[in-house]
């Protein structure tokens, strides 16, 4: 399949190799040239110009941010150049109001979209093994089929309408912060009266709370990886991506772990 791909960060370049490994044929747009030509030596081609990469049958974009996507996909009018038999999959993960938006202007200008946020981290993208969760319209989620299956190991239809993937993504990570600061607070507590924090997550992920979440983030946090996959920027903004008429109230928890983030970055 000709898949046109935007965004080549630490985790679009990973996902662009997996779909070259998987041999579809990629041409590829990145801002700077670097990880571009980096796609290259793996056969992709590269555009010097966005708009190439719309003379697809699937354009992928997985950039950074809501500002990022706004910018190339609204402010620059990049949706009003998709061709009608371009399908647009937005893989990155955006807030509520925007996911929104992009989806009446796909529907205005005619065009197919579709919403997938992935969960995992770099090299399980290149390895094909993210899971996926994907909304839109039936004809245009069985299009986006094959590139699914080469990028996740399964992957999950949550609606009709694109921004419900974009919620779904939303409240699984507001959960996973909330398990990441519930762990530090319970590490600092039990570090402080002597007992090793490794101790404790062996004994709380052997009984009640065996899940992969607590299990791999608690890793993680005990053996402080050397390159981050997800900056504190971007977690501080989860709670305020639900934000929107529809997403329901503010919660006590939802503000805590927002204040916690600023608060940590404020010390970084």
């Amino acid at each position: 399949m000709r898949i046109g791909f935007i965004g080549l960060g630490q985790m679009g370049r990973e996902m662009a190799r997996r779909l070259l490994d998987s041999g579809h044929d990629l041409i590829a747009w990145n801002r700077s040239p670097g990880p571009s030509e980096a796609l290259r030596d793996h056969g992709a081609s590269i555009a010097a110009r966005i708009e190439e990469t719309l003379q697809a049958e699937i354009v992928i974009s997985m950039l950074a941010d809501d500002h990022a996507v706004q910018a190339v996909w609204i402010e620059q009018g990049l949706v009003e150049r998709l061709p009608p038999a371009c399908l647009h999959l937005n893989m990155a993960s955006i807030g509520l109001d925007l996911g929104r938006r992009l989806g009446a202007a796909h529907a205005a200008r005619g065009c197919g979209y579709v919403a997938a946020p992935v969960f995992g981290r770099p090299e399980v993208a290149l390895k094909g093994e993210l899971d996926i969760v994907a909304a839109g319209a039936a004809d245009a989620l069985e299009r986006c089929a094959p590139l699914f299956q080469a990028l996740g190991r399964r992957w999950f239809k949550v609606g009709f309408e694109p921004h419900q993937a974009n919620i779904v993504k939303i409240a699984r990570n507001f959960m996973l912060a909330a398990i990441i600061e519930s762990l530090g607070e319970a590490f600092a507590l039990v570090e402080k009266n002597g007992v090793a924090p490794g101790a404790f997550l062996d004994i709380i992920t052997a009984t009640s709370m065996s899940a992969p979440a607590f299990r791999n983030y608690g890793r993680m946090m005990l053996e402080r990886p050397a390159e981050p996959t997800f900056p504190l920027r971007a977690g501080s903004r989860t709670p305020l991506r639900a934000r929107g008429p529809r997403s329901g109230p503010v919660t006590h928890a939802r503000s805590r772990t927002r204040a916690s983030s600023r608060a940590c970055r404020g010390r970084c």
